[in-house]
């Protein structure tokens, strides 16, 4: 039988790359997000120990089921029920030989057998395992240590196995229950903020909001203008506009709306001036831009925000300090002290 699968191992990688072709495009037609879709060939020492073991007999090569084999990881727990109802829909799936593998503390992973009919036999089958992404590195790790829990290893080491196992499927739960949370919460801060009276700390999730906000998408739009590009639906580095507001005192939704009715009007002016000084203290060539994000708008207004405040000079530009040394030179306080002088200079309204 190994010399016979040697034989087909040129037909076997052709029918595997096929079937992981239509896999793939299958979930992305149904739009199920998955980390990543792979497929094996059964390595020829593994074959052969597997027609040895004595608790098992192979009256032909089609009756090992795992010739090739396929494996789709996703993030979430939920989503592993989506894949496999995908399977189930649209492959002959052999339930006598497929299962769903529970293991201590409840940790599970399907593994689908399923009919070929274009195969290399009419009796050839695949098998196609679907686990989260913790679920593929328990997986992996279990390989690697040579053991399974379920082996007959002493019992202290079986106990630590079923412990890694439970925390395996806490943690799964907890990000499938964490991404409910977020859109829970992502939902709530677009209704605070429709109020007048809402006010959010920024953060990630009230930012999504915030730049959706009339005012916001009004500066944006300015901005594009004045760019000659157009404004796309994706948000502007979040993470980084985050940091900035805070940096400068924006560190509410309220701040924000308050900096923005103060000074939009500003920043069509001010944007040659910011581009001029960025091209020669930060290397940024604006010309480079081929349209704008969501929420680039704020980048300016926090700037403005600090260089009209009512602060001194000397306090605008430490501030100004404090944000470069953060965002673009860290464990270089003369580098950033002499960007943030030269942004004061830049975009000043007094005489130089």
């Amino acid at each position: 039988m190994v010399q016979q699968f040697v034989q087909l191992s040129a037909r076997l990688r052709s029918v595997g790359q096929s079937l992981h072709d239509r896999l793939a495009q299958l979930l992305r037609t149904k739009d199920v997000p998955v980390s990543f879709v792979t497929w094996r060939l059964k390595d020829q020492a593994s074959l052969a120990h597997k027609l040895g073991r004595p608790d098992k007999s192979y009256r032909s090569l089609w009756d090992v089921t795992d010739l090739v084999g396929l494996r789709v990881s996703v993030s979430f727990e939920d989503h592993v029920e989506q894949v496999a109802r995908l399977i189930e829909q649209h492959f002959e799936v052999d339930f006598g030989n497929s299962l769903e593998r529970v293991k201590p503390a409840g940790y599970r992973s399907v593994h689908y057998v399923c009919a070929h009919r274009e195969g290399p036999h009419p009796d050839f089958r695949f098998e196609v395992q679907v686990r989260t992404a913790l679920q593929h590195a328990w997986a992996e790790v279990e390989h690697d240590l040579g053991y399974k829990v379920n082996d007959a290893v002493p019992d202290a080491i079986a106990r630590r196995f079923a412990r890694v196992a439970g925390l395996l499927e806490l943690a799964d739960q907890e990000f499938v229950s964490i991404r409910r949370d977020l859109a829970s919460s992502r939902e709530a801060a677009k209704k605070t903020l429709a109020r007048s009276d809402g006010d959010l700390p920024i953060d990630l999730l009230s930012l999504e909001a915030l730049v959706h906000q009339p005012a916001l998408e009004a500066l944006d739009e300015s901005v594009a203008r004045s760019l000659g590009q157009p404004l796309m639906q994706t948000s502007f580095f979040p993470d980084y506009l985050v940091e900035v507001l805070r940096l400068c005192g924006l560190s509410t939704t309220a701040a924000v709306l308050q900096a923005v009715e103060h000074h939009a009007a500003e920043v069509s002016t001010a944007l040659p001036k910011y581009f001029a000084f960025a091209r020669q203290e930060l290397g940024f060539d604006a010309t480079l831009l081929s349209s704008v994000e969501r929420g680039y708008g704020l980048l300016f207004v926090a700037h403005l925000a600090v260089i009209r405040g009512s602060e001194l000079g000397l306090s605008k530009v430490a501030r100004l300090t404090r944000l470069y040394q953060q965002l673009e030179f860290p464990n270089d306080e003369r580098s950033a002290h002499r960007v943030a002088s030269a942004a004061v200079a830049a975009l000043s309204l007094e005489p130089r």
